[in-house]
């Protein structure tokens, strides 16, 4: 897979719209306002603007019609972390439906039912289920995000207070868990884990959510990749014990 690039007036060929220029103001003007790492880091507009390219080429993929619904709620999908504290970061989803359908109302960019198809996508594109066909494409090109090299670097950078591994066990407990075994976890209040590889291998667990046919096929290259980059960096570490015995 090549290497992508989105010019910031022009979308897979396509000049942007008035309205999705608009929108994509407002939301770089929005999110500068964000100040609180653990809201900012890894969750910036270059982060949205790569799941902008991530929810087109899906959408064109799937055959998904209205590619300005598309490019409108991943440009506002994280826009609730603008407005909530970092205890609340669970809700930015809702939060961030409630602010994206009040700025398209008050700037008419889209009909009623447009705008519900929006900010129902936003709503529910951090849940499980939700959102109709635009919230399972949203949550995709968010999943999608998170995995590859662009993954690594957002384990890495998010969870930059933590060590990186246990050196008894440096690809973790939870590698090749599956999502329900970390959710297991968080009921249990255990959490990711300790350490960033357990974020590594929380992002990698995405895989076996994706939705739609299109994201799994982009993933599943991204994933291999990851899970190299585990295997490589435990014959690595792994080599240097045994060499110091």
């Amino acid at each position: 897979m090549g290497c992508l690039s989105w010019p910031s007036s022009v979308i897979w060929g396509k000049v942007m719209s008035d309205r999705i220029q608009q929108i994509e103001s407002y939301v770089k003007r929005s999110m500068e306002t964000v100040t609180a790492p653990d809201l900012r880091i890894a969750h910036d507009f270059k982060h949205v603007d790569r799941v902008r390219g991530w929810a087109l080429r899906i959408a064109r993929g799937e055959a998904f019609q209205d590619l300005e619904l598309v490019e409108a709620a991943a440009l506002l999908h994280d826009i609730g972390l603008t407005r909530v504290e970092v205890e609340q970061r669970r809700q930015h989803g809702p939060v961030g439906a409630d602010i994206a359908a009040q700025f398209l109302r008050e700037h008419r960019l889209f009909d009623e039912n447009e705008i519900q198809i929006i900010a129902d996508a936003i709503r529910y594109h951090s849940a499980p289920r939700g959102g109709g066909p635009l919230g399972a494409l949203l949550r995709d090109a968010d999943k999608l995000d998170a995995l590859g090299a662009v993954g690594l670097m957002r384990a890495f950078t998010s969870k930059y207070a933590r060590p990186e591994y246990a050196p008894d066990n440096i690809k973790g407990d939870t590698w090749e868990m599956p999502m329900a075994g970390f959710e297991a976890r968080f009921a249990a209040g255990e959490g990711i884990g300790e350490h960033i590889i357990d974020q590594v291998n929380f992002q990698i667990s995405f895989y076996g959510e994706l939705h739609t046919e299109t994201a799994k096929q982009l993933g599943r290259p991204l994933v291999a990749f990851m899970k190299a980059y585990v295997l490589q960096l435990e014959a690595e570490i792994t080599g240097f014990q045994q060499q110091s015995v």
